[in-house]
């Protein structure tokens, strides 16, 4: 019986749809490449393949249709074991065999089929390349060789292969005769993909199984469907409370809220790029809305285009009471000036220029005379009982101090300082501590401790309590560095190999187990990975959903169950501990580019809030009770993108 039959005809000859820029926006937008894909998906974006083309295209000769590995290689440093991968949707729950025709342009790296397919760093795979040919177990950065031989392939030749799985053997024929045989586990309800190292040209691929595997394969295929309906019909569906029209304002995942005086504000924030790609963006426009859509005020001239409003990284602008005067301010930086005004009106209060960079010797490819600010976070370092003082920083490399009087006390400049410094008193004192990038720096500026990690940077932190018979520890999305565990004093309680790291997120998330669950996602390399940990750090399970823009925000949902969102489009919606799908998002036409949670009303129970350039809607669930416990999570003056969340009740850990 033939499951899968692709012999590419119905694709129109061209690139398989990819992001053409290479970027990082999908770390936070969901988007969708334009084009066809068919039954593929690919999620494995590099910005080491910046300036050149896609992984795949379609090509024809003789009326046949090919789906060719367009790149070769092209990855170094991190990111050798990555493979360009086009992953089949389908899921396969009984044995198969697999065929296909394979021909390599050039035979430097393994071409083949992955197998037994979870996600993008968890599989099994059949390659060929010039010498030799050979099977993989593949997790993480770990490669298990099964079975292998010398095997000599000429670029000239098409090689026809078949991949026989079958209860704990694996059989490999190429032209009709058996090459390989091991032992093997095929794992069930797993999918299978186009993987290589080399340009190579596939054709003609085909899953079969016999009548009763294809029997057992339906068979468990409904019972999943059936269990993931259960699941959903215990939970309320998702209501839609509100729309907005936003105009010529509306903006990407570049907005701050705030609830003050009974009300709820929302502020979108547009910007234009300078000088290189999104390393220098400045505020170009600023609005402020009320939760009914009425405009509080305008700053700029709005304009919604896609380069105005989607950038991947943050724009530096906070709402806090950094007057301790019981109103709350605007602390922002635009033009090389910090600017602090009335939130309400944003008539200025006061203004600092930034620091002069030029000629100095910390700070490298800076374009400008003064600081172009990247980030700007308020805290209290001077023990004052609020947070009057702020930070603001170049993008990598420096953090500026400043005080309540706007005088810069201290400058830190040692390792990558990440994306976004997080605020923290760790040794009560009743002054903030930061953890920048990879270092404790004291409320002085001084480094406290530093982790023995140089490469990249980290991308997201959290300091929580994740079980109430340990201490305190930070919780670090870093990139290249994992998803790490720190105690502390800086020493590592836990490190995972997640591909590069990118966002996470800390919550109760399953009321059954003791302390609270992490989630991961990855992105460069291996985007569309989400995963879930013990308070431990132990790994219990992995999906990869295919899309990008999973936020893994946690969501009080319905006054009992947290979940997580992954993102609000087609596929997408709130997950639960198992990383199921048990809210899904109505088939309503809403935007799904930028996704937040927030209790608008202040009731307990989180909103969820969908939006792109045009407009704004507003869900919660249809059914929901008064949250017996109370929860804490990222306090609304430290908005980033590259912050990680929390939703923590303190009754948990007592």
């Amino acid at each position: 019986m033939i499951v899968i039959k692709e012999d590419f005809k119905d694709f129109k000859t061209g690139e398989f749809p990819y992001d053409k820029m290479h970027t990082a926006l999908g770390e936070y937008h969901h988007f969708k490449n334009p084009g066809y894909s068919g039954n593929f998906y690919d999620t494995v974006s590099l910005h080491q393949w910046r300036s050149l083309d896609g992984s795949w295209m379609v090509t024809e000769e003789d009326g046949t249709h090919f789906m060719e590995q367009n790149r070769g290689d092209n990855t170094k440093g991190a990111f050798l074991d990555t493979y360009p991968l086009l992953t089949h949707k389908c899921k396969l729950y009984s044995f198969y065999t697999i065929e296909y025709d394979y021909r390599p342009f050039e035979v430097l790296g393994y071409g083949g089929v992955a197998f037994n397919y979870l996600t993008a760093r968890e599989y099994s795979f059949f390659g060929m390349k010039d010498n030799k040919i050979a099977i993989f177990n593949r997790f993480q950065n770990e490669f298990e060789e099964i079975a292998s031989k010398e095997y000599i392939i000429d670029s000239i030749n098409t090689y026809h292969v078949k991949i026989e799985i079958k209860e704990k053997s694996i059989k490999v024929y190429i032209n009709d005769k058996l090459e390989l045989d091991g032992n093997f586990n095929l794992k069930f309800g797993r999918r299978i993909a186009l993987i290589s190292k080399s340009q190579a040209r596939f054709s003609n691929l085909l899953v079969s199984m016999t009548d009763s595997d294809y029997k057992s394969h339906i068979e468990a295929l409904k019972k999943e469907e059936e269990r993931l309906i259960l699941k959903q019909d215990k939970y309320s569906k998702l209501e839609l409370i509100k729309k907005l029209d936003l105009k010529n304002f509306g903006t990407g995942r570049q907005i701050r809220i705030a609830r003050y005086n009974n009300m709820t504000y929302i502020l979108f924030i547009q910007h234009q790029k300078r000088y290189i790609r999104d390393s220098f963006a400045h505020i170009s426009s600023m609005t402020l809305i009320d939760i009914n859509g009425n405009i509080i005020w305008q700053y700029g001239e709005p304009n919604n285009s896609f380069d105005n409003t989607c950038i991947s990284a943050d724009l530096p602008v906070q709402i806090a009471d950094i007057n301790n005067d019981g109103k709350l301010e605007l602390i922002y930086a635009v033009n090389q000036e910090v600017r602090i005004s009335d939130f309400l009106t944003n008539k200025l209060i006061k203004s600092i220029p930034t620091p002069i960079i030029y000629n100095d010797p910390n700070v490298k490819n800076e374009p400008f005379y003064r600081l172009n600010v990247d980030a700007i976070r308020v805290l209290d370092f001077e023990g004052l009982g609020y947070k009057g003082d702020f930070i603001i920083k170049d993008r990598y490399q420096n953090v500026w101090g400043y005080n309540k009087t706007l005088e810069n006390v201290w400058r830190y400049h040692n390792k990558n300082t990440g994306h976004f410094p997080y605020v923290l008193d760790i040794n009560n004192d009743n002054k903030d501590e930061l953890l920048i990038g990879y270092d404790l720096v004291s409320s002085e500026g001084k480094i406290l401790w530093s982790l023995p990690f140089d490469s990249d940077h980290t991308d997201e932190i959290i300091y929580a309590k994740l079980h109430k018979d340990l201490d305190y520890k930070f919780i670090l999305a870093s990139g290249n560095e994992g998803m790490n565990i720190i105690n502390k004093d800086g020493t590592i309680f836990k490190h995972n190999e997640v591909g590069h790291a990118q966002r996470v997120s800390v919550a109760k998330y399953d009321l059954n187990m003791e302390g609270l669950q992490i989630m991961s996602t990855s992105f460069w390399g291996s985007d569309s990975i989400i995963e879930i940990f013990d308070y431990k750090g132990n790994r219990l399970k992995s999906i990869e959903n295919g899309e990008n823009g999973n936020i893994i925000t946690p969501v009080m949902y319905d006054g009992i169950n947290t979940l997580a969102i992954s993102n609000a489009g087609e596929n997408g919606g709130l997950l639960d501990s198992n990383l199921d799908i048990v809210v899904k998002f109505p088939n309503d036409g809403h935007p799904s580019l930028s996704t937040e949670a927030y209790d608008i009303d202040d009731d307990g129970i989180d909103e969820i809030l969908c939006w792109d350039q045009k407009s704004m809607w507003i869900y919660k669930s249809s059914k929901f009770t008064k949250p017996k416990k109370n929860y804490i999570k990222y306090p609304d003056s430290g908005f980033s993108n590259y912050r990680g969340e929390y939703l923590i009740s303190t009754d948990d850990l007592s």
